[in-house]
């Protein structure tokens, strides 16, 4: 049997035209020298995901329907396609007619659709999985899940996975050893292929990393699709004996039958698992192309402050878009540096992207002026700090309004998580790259990046980060180390853990005494105080962590105040956190080494 899985990358809606895509990829596979016998698109392929409230619309719900029948006809070879539908069918269609029924309708081609049983509307059934017959061989057909370990399968000669899965780290990546270990596992336990498509490409701050895979019975790779890009992938499965293959479509657009893979009990093809910044960068890289190319913009303006961050987000836009639809723009005020200015003409010289020079200067001190005149006063130390950020938030809307470029967002998870923003001033934009990236982590992104070509100067990476916003302004005269200050803010916020059991892995640890519980409380209190600021970020792309907007969600008024009562971690989870996080670099406590 000749299967090909088209690694697709849908726009969520699109229905129609995410349909018409496929087909186009499907009649391109039929007019080739070898049709295959099946293809094979990853669950969502026709709506997208995820579709959040799209799926309360019987308007979408019947959309998907009347895709899905078109998409049926239409296809010229035999497909199977997840699809979803957000409503039992009887809700829909007015009588009960069972998901699988919508599977290779005529032998000519098909669609499995089924109900999202995320959502809870009273459905007394659903199809988690299918058996069909094809070409006489017996194929399950499991949506949207993987098998649980003491499944049966061994009644079928192929198990296809149809998936959606969300990038969460490389570890959960078809790349990385725990899963792949897994699925080499069952497929040797139950004696099938395996043949797992999964989606790609990204919605809102969703990624999906494809890496689809094949897999023989004895457990080897026959062969498998590139992370992160739309690609298809072919495959000759031999039932009947020794497995032969074919090779697979490397890139955009339609694989071409070449080579062997051979029956020999080894990988066809190795999968080289991505490191975590590797991965990382990819992951943002495609966040930000789809989100700019799916919502119908080309150019994304950014203002570069010669800082690290503005710096990352900037050499991101122009992985992901192009030097020439970059637009960086610089806005020297009364208390920029010189060197900051030569470190953002720099980094846009290396990345070949524009520049533009709009002072804050003179707008700041007619507001000043203005301030004098009605206020007596030109305000707090803290008023005028904020309006500088304000008025460079002005002219980077003006920028965006004028040439209809979309605003990125250049901050991080660390200064979100404890408010170290002004609002309506540098948390405008429309995507933030970074927004659940710590600190740390925006400077190991910049050391891999650098790994790969020095785009970004070393002056922006080594100096000490600073909003320049008063005379010799760092970040550190508000906020503590950001390696003391990430380590508290990852054990709070993806673990949960509070003063007590901060303070608790702290001690286990060399140098744990520099977290004081004076410092600790205090982390988590401007945690708690910052919750409003956090409420209007910008949309970030999620790689893992626990989103701050959209995941955590603290009350707006809130009396908590976290103090000592005690509370343990476990111990189990500790040694875990100590192992994979570590305390001490090499390096000591310099954040360049994490």
């Amino acid at each position: 049997m000749y299967v090909a899985i088209v690694q697709n990358n849908p726009i969520t809606g699109s229905m129609r035209e995410n349909a018409e895509r496929a087909l186009e990829s499907i009649d391109a596979l039929a007019a080739g020298p070898y049709p295959p016998d099946l293809v094979i698109l990853p669950a969502f392929a026709l709506t997208g995901s995820p579709v959040d409230g799209l799926c309360y619309s019987d308007a979408f719900a019947a959309e998907i329907l009347d895709v899905a029948h078109a998409f049926m006809e239409r296809a010229s070879l035999p497909t199977l396609v997840g699809t979803m539908i957000p409503r039992p069918l009887e809700d829909i269609l007015g009588f009960v007619s069972e998901p699988e029924a919508l599977f290779c309708r005529d032998g000519s081609g098909g669609a499995l659709g089924f109900v999202d049983i995320n959502n809870d509307w009273g459905a007394t059934s659903y199809a988690s999985s299918v058996s069909v017959a094809l070409d006489g061989h017996t194929i399950s057909v499991l949506l949207d899940d993987y098998p649980e370990p003491d499944d049966d399968f061994s009644d079928s000669e192929i198990v296809i996975i149809l998936l959606a899965k969300e990038y969460r780290g490389t570890n959960t990546m078809l790349t990385s050893s725990e899963q792949l270990g897994f699925l080499r596992s069952f497929v040797r336990k139950n004696n099938i292929w395996m043949i797992v498509a999964n989606l790609v490409g990204a919605q809102d701050g969703t990624v999906y990393d494809g890496a689809s895979v094949i897999l023989r019975p004895d457990g080897t790779i026959a062969d498998a699709a590139e992370p992160f890009v739309e690609q298809i992938l072919t495959c000759n499965i031999k039932l009947d004996g020794r497995p032969v293959g074919l090779g697979a479509g490397r890139g955009q657009g339609v694989g071409q039958a070449s080579g062997q893979l051979g029956g020999q009990a080894a990988d066809s093809r190795v999968i080289k698992p991505l490191l975590p910044y590797a991965a990382d960068w990819r992951a943002l890289e495609l966040c930000v192309r789809d989100y700019v190319t799916k919502n119908s913009f080309t150019d994304v303006v950014i203002g570069l402050s010669g800082g690290i961050d503005s710096a990352v987000t900037a050499t991101l836009a122009v992985d992901a878009l192009g030097a020439k639809h970059v637009h960086g723009v610089l806005m020297p005020g009364p208390h920029s540096s010189k060197g900051s200015v030569d470190d953002a003409m720099a980094l846009a010289a290396n990345l070949g992207i524009d520049t533009l020079t709009m002072p804050i200067t003179q707008p700041l001190e007619a507001f000043r002026a203005l301030s004098q005149e009605v206020l007596g006063q030109e305000g707090s130390f803290l008023a005028r700090q904020n309006i500088q950020a304000r008025i460079r938030t002005i002219h980077l809307m003006h920028l965006s309004n004028t040439f209809g470029w979309l605003l990125l967002n250049t901050g991080n998870k660390s200064e979100a998580a404890m408010g170290f923003s002004t609002l309506y001033g540098d948390t405008a934009g429309a995507l933030a790259p970074l927004g659940n990236v710590y600190k740390t982590d925006v400077y190991g992104l910049a050391l891999w990046r650098n790994g790969q070509s020095p785009v970004i100067p070393p002056a922006i990476i080594t100096k000490p980060p600073s909003a320049e916003l008063y005379d010799g302004q760092t970040d550190q005269d508000t906020l503590p180390p950001y390696e003391q200050l990430d380590y508290i803010l990852r054990l709070h916020i993806e673990d949960g853990f509070g003063v007590d059991q901060i303070r608790e892995c702290a001690c286990q640890e060399p140098d744990g005494d520099k977290l004081t519980d004076e410092l600790v409380e205090r982390v988590l209190d401007t945690v708690r105080d910052a919750e409003y600021k956090r409420r209007q970020e910008p949309l970030a792309p999620s790689l893992g962590y626990l989103d701050m907007g959209m995941d955590r969600n603290w009350p707006l008024t809130n009396g908590f105040k976290d103090r000592h009562r005690d509370l343990k971690p476990d111990i189990g989870l500790t040694d875990y956190l100590r192992m994979i996080r570590g305390w001490k670099q090499p390096e000591g406590w310099d954040f360049l080494a994490n």
